[in-house]
């Protein structure tokens, strides 16, 4: 149940490249499910756009087949499924996608869960290991969702704020619509787990919890006491850089989410700038506004925040160039595409299974 130090994240790009030529995609694929699996620990790069999955499929495939990297590029997957769901759904993905969750009793985030006590040794701990990195295993957030919603009737919205501040890889559109397959209201059904698949997946041994109990429980299943007591966490934040003034000249403007170093290397001024008001809805922790800082600097780009309205006042006599991203559709300037490893499909899809065999062969399978 390792995890890597928060220095692991301070690297350069060059580091950062190396490391994916480095994946062993078939152990990746044997291992990915444990929590001491052989996993990439990528997703923070992803999600601020400091590499892209093209980038690193791109990196996979100079050492290995298509064939052997399909879990891989399965997962990548995935990731740009929740992005294209968000482009063509726009703020509907922050609301129950295609039905209410069923069986809500709280809007608030358990208390057990907040302070690391639920009782499932694995699970606490994987909950101090998040408060103390920023880092979570994806098997790990999906027992803790499962638990919050499904067991202690959480409706999935206010816990998924409190894990997207607590992690280096909160991503709007994977932790939104991942909390969202886990409550049933982006899937076809709840998911639950017990302990015997926390302690499969583990490779550890508890017996007597509350969650040592056969599937066909979960059917009518009532959370213990401790599980039931609500919190409002505290989720403060001190937002870095200064007040966005007026700009001249020729802009690469950047957003949380775009921080490749390489992107518009000619264009002299850079500039990341932060909307204050999404940030007041969706706030991050003071390790992840350390590791946005580090990497701006690695763009050599300054850091302003302020409202949309500021930002455009702010670009009103100056050249302005900027990605597309979903929530930054109201910034001013030419608007470039992301660098996607699948295209968007021709054809409309209703679930990831429909999405990825109209984009696979993009990859090579």
């Amino acid at each position: 149940m390792t995890t890597p130090e928060f220095d692991h994240f301070l690297c350069t790009h060059e580091q950062l490249i190396e490391r994916c030529t480095q994946i062993d995609p078939r152990q990746y694929d044997k291992t990915r499910n444990y929590l001491d699996g052989a996993v990439t620990w990528l997703s923070p790069f992803t999600t601020h756009g400091i590499i892209s999955t093209k980038q690193i499929a791109d990196a996979v495939l100079t050492n290995h087949k298509a064939k052997s990297c399909y879990r891989l590029l399965f997962e990548l997957g995935w990731r740009e499924f929740f992005h294209r769901t968000w482009q063509l759904a726009g703020d509907d993905i922050f609301d129950d996608m295609r039905q209410a969750q069923a069986r809500v009793r709280s809007d608030q985030l358990p208390e057990a869960i907040n302070n690391c006590r639920t009782g499932i040794r694995v699970v606490d701990h994987s909950l101090e290991t998040l408060k103390e990195r920023g880092l979570m295993h994806n098997h790990a957030r999906m027992w803790v969702a499962a638990m919050a919603c499904n067991m202690a009737s959480t409706h999935w919205r206010e816990p998924a704020r409190w894990l997207h501040y607590h992690l280096l890889d909160g991503d709007l559109a994977s932790n939104t619509l991942s909390w969202q397959w886990v409550a049933g209201t982006f899937s076809n059904k709840q998911y639950v787990a017990n302990q015997s698949n926390v302690d499969k997946y583990s490779k550890s041994t508890q017996h007597g919890s509350w969650l040592d109990v056969p599937y066909e429980a979960f059917d009518n299943f009532n959370a213990p006491e401790h599980m039931q007591t609500r919190c409002t966490a505290k989720l403060d934040q001190t937002i870095p850089g200064t007040p966005i003034a007026q700009l001249k000249g020729n802009v690469a403007l950047r957003n949380l989410w775009h921080l490749d170093p390489q992107w518009q290397a000619e264009t002299a001024q850079h500039i990341v700038f932060i909307d204050t008001e999404l940030s007041e809805r969706w706030p991050m922790s003071p390790r992840r506004w350390q590791f946005i800082e580090y990497w701006a600097k690695q763009c050599n780009a300054q850091l302003h925040y302020g409202t949309v309205d500021q930002l455009k006042a702010a670009c009103l006599d100056a050249d302005v160039v900027r990605t597309e991203y979903p929530a930054c559709e109201q910034w001013p300037g030419a608007v470039l595409e992301r660098d996607w490893l699948y295209p968007m499909p021709d054809n409309t899809f209703n679930s990831f299974s429909q999405y990825f065999k109209q984009v696979k062969k993009h990859a090579g399978l």
